[in-house]
């Protein structure tokens, strides 16, 4: 019985030290792998997103093993492999993209209102646990008009406006 108590003790104390080396958040459900970094970045005009395009990004990570969702890591990444989900304006929405792609294109929706908005990337661990790594960058949304025709969903200028365009 002396032997059992050990043996739980020690695996308790085992289990202890491995949570040790991971950092939990528990207001934001959020962990942290050391030394991680997320950038990207595009050649798009920011300035000026059409509803409905599609923005080219290159996403970079740093001391992360990059794997998609869907696949289990090998044994010696499973601390340190994630994957990059993408938000428009707020992590609590759902992505607009879940990757482990480094070089991607993210379609801005056309119900996106018109104004100013943010790409978030986050990385996510593999087994989908959100981290504390992230980078945000801000773009400007212009709204099409789409015609009422057959081709709906065709951008062009709203033919009654004084003007001629929008």
């Amino acid at each position: 019985m002396i032997s059992q108590i050990r043996s739980v003790r020690i695996m308790c104390l085992a289990g202890l030290i491995a949570l040790s080396a991971c950092e939990f958040d528990i207001h934001d459900n959020t962990v942290t792998i050391p030394n991680a970094t997320v950038n990207f970045k595009t050649d798009a005009d920011l300035n000026n997103v059409d509803s409905s395009q599609s923005i080219p990004l290159t996403l970079t990570a740093e001391h992360v093993y990059l794997v998609e969702p869907d696949v289990t890591p090998p044994p010696e990444h499973v601390a340190d492999a994630a994957h990059f989900q993408i938000y428009l304006d707020d992590v609590n929405t759902a992505p607009v993209m879940i990757t482990a792609q480094t070089n991607v294109e993210v379609l801005i929706l056309p119900a996106t209102p018109k104004g100013p908005h943010k790409l978030i990337c986050r990385l996510h661990k593999h087994d989908g646990t959100p981290t504390t790594t992230r980078v945000e960058i801000n773009i400007n949304v212009t709204v099409s008009v789409t015609t009422g025709g057959t081709d709906a969903g065709t951008s062009a200028p709203d033919a009654g406006a004084a003007d001629g365009g929008i």
